[in-house]
């Protein structure tokens, strides 16, 4: 253990100067973000991603003293919410389970609520989170069921073809790459739709190529578009905000022709 601490510690200065260099350029910030994904994509973690203890601890401590994150932040419905549900709402019954993953103070749940959507489940890892939700959102989480634990292993509970639609917004690429098995998961657990909203140009977590992980799981791409009016190619050479605003919402519906 002293030897490893000896090593991060050689390495660090190293590592930072590397990151400053590759992240200070557009061009090679582009070609990371590419390699990024690509391994992300195939199990392994990138080598400026974070850690999956650092990921799970930051989103497990949400709201808790000298925590990075607050979930005072994800109360407030912005325009991705409904942006993120108009393609798929037409097909929707309103007794129809519907499943988030990582629905965190429950923004999105209530939402659907709103809208009369009534059978309705979200599972969140931080504690604080669903606390906030229970004074926030009362009505729609006394009418709901919310699970606390982590996603991926709570997924794995669930039954199959349990669900009219799974959906997540903005926390698959908070998800390691050795999780990668929430992918066949949320495709089990769905028996019609899986609907995300991701930061794909979100190099320094674990951006993946998000139409192949579903679509090896028996699923077929129905929307796909940039809510934000970023560029989804990325061509070189491009603007920063391309990189920084690429929110791609993908729509995917069980390819019966598989079956």
């Amino acid at each position: 253990m002293i030897l490893k601490k000896h090593i991060k510690q050689i390495l660090l200065p190293v590592y930072k100067d590397i990151s400053s260099t590759i992240f200070n350029n557009k061009k090679s910030k582009y070609i990371y973000l590419k390699l990024a994904t690509f391994l992300s994509t195939h199990g392994i973690s990138p080598i400026f991603s974070p850690s999956a203890a650092s990921i799970k601890e930051r989103w497990q401590k949400q709201g808790e003293d000298g925590a990075l994150t607050n979930p005072k932040i994800y109360m407030k419905e912005n325009k991705s919410i409904p942006e993120l549900f108009k393609d798929v709402l037409p097909y929707l019954d309103k007794n129809g389970p519907v499943l988030e993953i990582g629905c965190n103070v429950g923004r999105s749940l209530n939402y659907l609520h709103a809208h009369g959507y009534r059978n309705l489940t979200g599972i969140e890892i931080g504690k604080e989170a669903i606390e906030l939700m229970k004074i926030t959102f009362p009505e729609m989480y006394h009418n709901s069921k919310i699970i606390t634990g982590d996603a991926t292993e709570v997924i794995k509970q669930l039954n199959t073809s349990e669900f009219d639609l799974v959906f997540c917004h903005s926390v698959l690429i908070n998800i390691p790459p050795r999780n990668n098995h929430i992918f066949k998961e949320m495709a089990r657990v769905s028996r019609k739709f899986i609907l995300i909203l991701e930061n794909e140009g979100s190099y320094i977590a674990y951006p993946r190529n998000f139409k192949k992980m579903f679509e090896k799981q028996g699923y077929k791409m129905i929307v796909n578009k940039i809510f934000t009016g970023a560029c989804s190619s990325l061509p070189v050479p491009f603007e920063t905000k391309h990189i920084y605003e690429n929110n791609t919402i993908r729509l995917f519906v069980k390819d019966k022709s598989r079956s």
